[in-house]
């Protein structure tokens, strides 16, 4: 079994207890189910020590009496959570994460190390301090001004080796891959204790497949809504060499907010930077985005998280313990509320299948994020699922700038990329004409050659 699926099977209820911090006994459980929430839980392990500190403190778990060895009453956890070893709140408690309702790590102020009983490790709006959520896995600030400056601490990654995710975190990988300049990537889900992502299925709930105006929600067939309290990583490479890692973090119902961390060339961390920002990495100029720009890609309307999507994620993934699917690994993890239905998978663009379907489903991944009903661009639609003739492409005039004589007048010519629109800005780098428009200056060779491929093949407009 992998690190990862020990370590997250630690945390989702109904399974093992985090072995570094010690376990409470059935208390937690009568209170979980319904029973007196008064009752002891039976001893546990001995907790680790506080880290910066001395060892754990022997205070209650929330809910009940906690024992000198780690025993935690209700179901709760004893630990040192930083200087003065506080304890932890319960499991299953009030907020139904791993942690108390006050949400804090260690202490009614919802700082690190803080010495109240009260203190959870878990996910609460409500409670005191200024934590979403705090590790294990990525620490999730409410306010700006708690943001931590550096990767290494973020709870994203194991401080003894940045360059490695900590362990409650799940890697995965897609079908379909954005153009990010050559760059190879890393991707990485932290998931809050307790909680449950809930995939948008039409078969299960048809009202949610309506059309925006009919009351139905914007994000496709399949996505992942990821919980309040969850951090999405990806981890950019050029030349097997870290130089960006990105963070996006979902903050409350209604916020999510995306973080850029520039890596030193030592490799030793990452640090994060308060606005966008370009540099000449090797033989070409990349583009660490702003906050803004971040949420410019990751938009509401495209469900904001994009990758974490059943079409994107069913497909085999190396963990520890060997190939697995992803969508397998984390229905293994209990993460969701439901079995998701199997969407199949996006054709890769690299990949066999006909060429109409994988040049559609590169454009799914790199353009419908903006160009899609109630987005940045919603006169054309690019998903996957539209069918070519209401993509409004082919033969239709462009929009914007219509009267630039630079700019081919029409989208999609039939048989004629070089007066394509679409394929005129894929191959350019100026700006105002790239596509994509953030973060991208050098040209997807494969991706431009596949899209003037397809628009070659197509002999006349639907």
């Amino acid at each position: 079994m992998s690190l990862t699926k020990i370590a997250l099977q630690a945390l989702l209820p109904g399974t093992l207890c985090w072995l570094a911090l010690g376990c409470g006994g059935e208390g937690g459980k009568a209170q979980a189910t319904g029973g007196n929430p008064t009752v002891a839980g039976a001893a546990g392990m001995t907790p680790a020590a506080g880290s910066g500190g001395s060892s754990g403190s022997a205070q209650a778990g929330a809910g009940g009496a906690g024992t000198a060895n780690g025993g935690a009453g209700a179901g709760g956890m004893v630990a040192g959570g930083g200087k003065n070893g506080g304890a932890m709140g319960g499991m299953n408690a009030a907020s139904g994460g791993l942690g108390g309702a006050s949400g804090g790590l260690g202490g009614a102020n919802g700082g690190l190390g803080g010495a109240s009983a009260a203190g959870g490790m878990g996910a609460s709006m409500g409670g005191a301090g200024t934590l979403v959520f705090a590790g294990p896995g990525c620490t999730v600030p409410l306010a700006e001004a708690d943001e931590p400056t550096l990767l290494t601490k973020t709870g994203c990654v194991d401080p003894q080796d940045p360059t490695r995710p900590d362990a409650s975190l799940v890697g995965y990988d897609v079908n379909s891959p954005l153009w990010s300049d050559g760059a190879s990537k890393e991707r990485y889900i932290s998931l809050p204790p307790g909680s449950k992502i809930h995939v948008k299925d039409c078969v299960a709930e048809p009202d949610t497949c309506k059309s925006v105006d009919d009351g139905g929600t914007a994000e496709d067939e399949g996505h992942w809504d990821l919980p309040v309290g969850t951090t999405v990583m990806k981890v950019f490479l050029l030349a097997d060499k870290p130089i960006e890692t990105r963070l996006l973090m979902h903050v409350t119902d209604s916020q999510w907010r995306g973080y850029s961390f520039e890596w030193n060339d030592a490799g030793t961390d990452a640090t994060l930077l308060d606005d966008k920002k370009d540099k000449t990495i090797g033989s070409q100029s990349w583009h660490y985005p702003s906050r803004a720009e971040c949420l410019q890609c990751h938009t509401e309307a495209a469900g904001r998280s994009l990758g974490p999507m059943t079409q994107q994620l069913n497909r085999d993934y190396a963990y520890a313990d060997g190939m697995t699917n992803v969508i397998d690994e984390f229905q293994a993890l209990g993460a969701f509320e439901h079995a998701p239905t199997r969407i199949a998978g996006y054709p890769s663009p690299t990949g066999s299948d006909t060429l109409e379907s994988r040049a559609r489903s590169y454009l799914a991944a790199n353009c419908a994020i903006c160009h899609r009903p109630g987005s940045t661009v919603s006169d054309i639609d690019l998903r996957f699922t539209t069918s070519f003739a209401d993509t409004l492409l082919c033969n239709q005039a462009i929009s914007a700038h219509p009267d630039d004589t630079n700019l081919p007048p029409l989208r999609l010519v039939p048989s004629d990329p070089a007066n394509s629109n679409l394929s005129f800005r894929m191959h350019s780098t100026i700006d105002g004409y790239r596509m994509p428009k953030l973060s991208s200056s050098v040209v997807d060779t494969a991706g431009t050659m596949l899209i003037d491929q397809w628009i070659d093949s197509i002999q006349s407009c639907p």
